[in-house]
This record gives structure tokens, sequence and C-alpha cells, in this order.
């Protein structure tokens, strides 16, 4: 069974959710925090994966983090451009403008039937 991981908002998750799931066999949204970043530079550096290992390495920019992913494909390609932070649990949340709610972004992991 294939795997396709795509980087999404939750409250876009929430609005394709029917879809995805007749069309996939296992929908998982795991949300992006900064322990998550720190393990995977780790994981890289000791794997001997360099280029890998300096994409996770801006971890602490996370606006800059949304656009350097090589291994994940953007729900929606303005990601990088929006305003992007870490809340007090270190999870990722991002927003479109200063008037528009924030919401928390990671990874969806599609399993094909």
């Amino acid at each position: 069974m294939p795997k396709r991981r795509l980087i999404i908002r939750e409250t876009d998750l929430a609005k394709a959710e029917k879809k995805l799931k007749a069309k996939y066999s296992s929908v998982t949204f795991t949300p992006f925090t900064k322990k998550y970043f720190e393990k995977r530079v780790t994981y890289f550096a000791l794997k001997g994966k360099d280029y890998l290992a300096k994409q996770y390495a801006h971890y602490e920019y996370p606006s800059n983090m949304l656009g350097r992913f090589t291994s994940f494909v953007l729900h929606d390609n303005r990601y990088p451009r929006w305003l992007v932070r870490y809340n007090e649990q270190g999870e990722m949340l991002i927003r479109a403008g200063l008037r528009q709610p924030e919401s928390r972004v990671g990874y969806l992991t599609l399993v094909d039937k």
C-alpha cells in the first residue's frame, strides 16, 4: 500500500476529511512540534544525510521550515507566506492573516486502498 504525505492545516483537513476517508483506507494527522524537528535533525545527521538534516535544522524559524521541505507536499502553496509560530506546548500554528484564526499544522499520512 503506497503512502502519501501532505502538509496541511487542521481546518483544511476538517473541510476535506469526508472526501479523503472515502478515497483512502487510512487518514492520519500528526501535528508538527519542535521536539519532532529536533529528533529529525539528529536522525538524519546520524544517518549521514546532511542535506536533510540542514532542512530540519531551521526548526527555530517555523515560517522558513514550510518552504524547505522536500519530502512533503504542501496542501496549499501559500503556507510558507503565512504567519507561523509555535505555541507554549511547542506545536506549530499557522494563520493566513492577522485577523484570521490560528490552526495547528502538521502532516497527513494517506494510505491507498
